[in-house]
Formats: C-alpha cells, structure tokens, sequence
C-alpha cells in the first residue's frame, strides 16, 4: 500500500508536472477567452520557472552535503549498491544497459570491491515500477559488474525489493551483518539522507559512500536551463517528501 501510494502522490507533487498542468491550463482559458484566469496562471507558471532557477541549485548543493565522501577507510566488510531505476528489459532488447546517472552507484561499489577483495558486493533492486516488471534491476547490475570483470562469484543480488526500504531490509535480510562489521552504502548523494535514515532505523551501521554528484561548491544556475532547472528542484523535492514520509511511516529515523 504505502509502495503504490508513494507512487501516486509523486504523480500528482512533482513541481515539473506542475508546470505542465499550469501551461495546459492557461492554453485552455486562452481558447475559452478566460482572459483573467489565464493571466493569473500563467504568472504562477513564471513565478515557479523563477522559483526553479533561484532555489533549484542551492538547495540541491546543500542537501548533498549532508554527506561527504570520506577517506577510505582501513577495512571494509561489504558495500551495498543502492538500485537506480534501470530499465533492465531495455538491457535485453538492446544488449546494452541503460543510460542513467546513477550507473555511478556500480562504478563505485565495484572500485570499492577492488579496494577491498575480501568484502562482499552486494546489490539491491527489483522493479520500483508501479505495475511492477520482469525483469528486475539487479539484471543490469550482473551485466555491468560481468562487462566490468567482477567474478560474479563474488557479487550477492537482491531482486526483489521496490524501494529504499526494501533494498535495505531485504539486503540485511539476506547477509545478516554482524555487530561491528563495516559497511559502505554506495548511493547517489542526493538520496543518501535518506537511505542513511533507513539503514539508523533498521540498525544497520552504514559508511555513507556518495556517488553521482549533481552540483559542486561554486555550481551556478542558468535561467535558460528551464529543463535542467526543474530535474533538479524535482529530485530535491522528491527527496524531501519521501524522507518526511518514511519518517512519519516509522520507516526512517
């Protein structure tokens, strides 16, 4: 339930969706010559363009800061790759994985696993897809970790887990980490609050392993970026929700 639900909202809270009905509705009063309430949603619409480009980058700067990446440390015991949203039925159709940012999430967990030979690599992720999907995200992760020479041997999968929850619930689950263990957790920056959060709640204790960084010290905003704007101020916002909501759900801490 709280899956689909999560879902669902998302739909409906995404600032980039916003924009759209705003655009949809202010062509729509413009044909029924609704003069007024198209001028009105219409400056709504540019007061969250305007929003995007001024709040968008600071926000998504000071949000993965939260976490930096630390010094290695002097032993690991495992690393736990966070799932991405790949597409792995695309994997099959064009026998080759998917482009997606957070593909940096295998890169480092697969450097981090040649660092440390003895420590375990795992990876977690089914399908976060609504409908669901047969061919689960760890998928891809085979294929990545195969093409990239990790002796598949050595690499545990999870595959049937829909969101950050899960991943780590079901990861636990399978390797039974014993107290004092080390454990790197490989995700992207901007969602490492929160699954830091869930790994607290689930007592799991977790070396924060940022990947993927989307912005930098003196990253700066451009207004033309209208696009590139709201990716980022929707990410942000998706994070924040689903932090907020896993909270109030006792699934974080």
């Amino acid at each position: 339930m709280f899956f689909a639900a999560s879902k669902i909202f998302w739909i409906l809270a995404a600032p980039s969706h916003w924009l759209v009905l705003l655009i949809a509705a202010t062509a729509l009063c413009l044909l029924l010559r609704w003069h007024r309430a198209a001028k009105i949603f219409s400056l709504v619409a540019l007061a969250l363009v305007l929003a995007a480009w001024l709040a968008a980058v600071p926000l998504v700067r000071a949000w993965e800061d939260q976490y930096r990446r630390p010094p290695w440390p002097p032993h690991v015991d495992g690393i736990l790759v966070l799932g991405s949203g790949f597409d792995s039925a695309l994997l099959l159709q064009r026998h080759a994985p998917q482009t997606n940012a957070g593909v940096y999430r295998l890169v480092e967990g697969l450097a981090a696993a040649r660092r440390y030979p003895q420590a375990r690599l795992v990876f977690t992720g089914g399908s976060g897809q609504l409908g669901g999907s047969l061919f689960p995200e760890s998928d891809t992760a085979r294929y990545v970790f195969t093409e990239l020479g990790q002796d598949p041997g050595r690499t545990i999968l999870e595959s049937r887990s829909r969101n950050t929850y899960e991943n780590i619930q079901f990861s636990k689950a399978i390797v039974k980490p014993s107290h004092g263990e080390v454990w790197l957790l490989a995700t992207s920056a901007m969602h490492m609050p929160r699954a830091m959060a869930i790994s607290r709640k689930l007592d799991w204790p977790m070396t924060p392993w940022p990947t993927d960084f989307m912005t930098g010290p003196q990253s700066d905003r451009d207004i033309w970026e209208i696009s590139g704007n709201f990716s980022l101020l929707d990410y942000v916002v998706h994070e924040w929700i689903g932090l907020a909501a896993y909270r109030l759900t006792g699934k974080a801490q």
